[in-house]
């Protein structure tokens, strides 16, 4: 964090306001206090972040010396967000009874903030600042990295480029490792689980279980009815499922094996079977719209559908989009116009350990009777493969 010359001064004059405390709250309630630099009479936006949605709270006013003070109820620890606009917040960890103090910069609140009277909030504070200063030191490497693959950088640059993008990306997912065994029973490891390093996760299930299933165990001993643990159980549980069932059709996605089932929501909120597909030559399609080669790919695989989806050739496009507007939106402006799934859960999809997903955009071809013909087709095999079939039926 860079200090400025009045820093002592600022020690001195600011944080005594972080100590003030109030008076102790009945069961179940919280209070949120403070003082921000640079916030004088404005709104804070108040928000829970669930399991799946961000819902708003409350708005806080602070006063024209930029002091706030807030108070609540809550049945059971939860994750909320103090906002100052869409990129400027604090995510809090907060437990009933939870005396909250606040103070920082308001703008620059995520990196320049203090959290006092939350141990939780006081280990997310420490992992999103970590997190955030790694992040930013690699935003100039991607940039650089962009113009390399534009060709305005030799490959030789490009080729270090992305050695320190991979350095970065191995070092947090250490750091997030390391807090996640570190604090085994707080449920702001929940949030290092997720953590994201661009568009990938820094630790997925398929590779990195083990942390899934500790943390399960670790927390449903202090928290077995949280809603944030109960979902975490719903997805090891899942996961589990799912390699049992992969094993039980023979513990491969090679060539001959069953296509594992998949039932998703499509877009109107109907369930959508890929066995349902059976009697058709079907081409599995993980996207995204926020997917840049994927969006590229979408024009091509228009054009081949509408050539050959009359001789029995279906697209059972699943999306790992995080939102359902994403989604929406992909579909209309690329004109798909074949079936479309998703839980728009991104990464935390089961069918990405389902399919052992690396990547996308990833694409498996299956055959009328469910048997996989070839995974991780490209769309060149994919016309070599439909032509060889259909190119002579007149």
């Amino acid at each position: 964090m860079v200090r400025n010359p009045n820093f002592l001064l600022f020690l001195l004059l600011f944080f005594p306001a972080c100590n003030n405390s109030q008076p102790q709250n009945e069961t179940g309630y919280f209070t949120l206090s403070g003082t921000l630099q640079q916030a004088d009479n404005i709104e804070l936006y108040f928000q829970e972040l669930t399991t799946n949605e961000l819902i708003p709270v409350d708005v806080i006013t602070t006063d024209s010396s930029g002091v706030f003070f807030y108070e609540n109820h809550i049945e059971d620890a939860g994750f909320f967000l103090l906002r100052v606009n869409d990129i400027n917040y604090l995510t809090l960890l907060i437990e009933p009874g939870e005396e909250i103090r606040i103070c920082g910069d308001a703008k620059n609140l995520l990196l320049d903030h203090r959290v006092q009277g939350s141990k939780g909030s006081a280990l997310l504070s420490r992992l999103n600042k970590k997190l955030a200063k790694s992040y930013q030191a690699v935003d100039s490497i991607v940039e650089q990295m962009i113009d390399a693959h534009e060709g305005t950088a030799n490959i030789l640059l490009r080729d270090q480029l992305e050695m320190h993008y991979n350095q970065a990306f191995d070092e947090n997912q250490r750091y997030v490792k390391r807090f996640i065994r570190k604090n085994p029973k707080s449920l702001a490891s929940i949030i290092a689980l997720y953590q994201h390093f661009g568009n990938q996760l820094l630790l997925n299930e398929q590779e990195h279980f083990e942390y899934f299933e500790s943390l399960s165990r670790s927390l449903s001993e202090v928290y077995p009815t949280n809603k944030h643990v109960m979902d975490l159980n719903r997805r090891v549980g899942r996961h589990q499922r799912d390699l049992a069932r992969r094993n039980a059709i023979g513990g491969s996605l090679d060539k001959g094996s069953v296509a594992p089932e998949i039932i998703l929501p499509d877009t109107s909120g109907t369930m959508s079977a890929l066995s349902s597909l059976r009697g058709k030559y079907v081409l599995i399609d993980f996207w995204a719209a926020w997917c840049t080669p994927c969006r590229e790919a979408n024009p091509q695989l228009r054009e081949i559908y509408k050539q050959y989806r009359h001789y029995g050739f279906e697209i059972y496009g699943i999306s790992l989009d995080r939102t359902r507007d994403q989604w929406i939106q992909g579909i209309h402006e690329d004109e798909i116009s074949w079936i479309q799934v998703s839980d728009l859960r991104f990464w935390n999809s089961p069918v990405v350990s389902l399919y052992n997903i690396q990547g996308i955009p990833h694409a498996v071809l299956v055959c009328p009777d469910g048997l996989i013909i070839q995974k991780d087709i490209s769309l060149a095999e994919l016309r070599k493969f439909l032509s060889a079939r259909f190119d002579s039926i007149p």
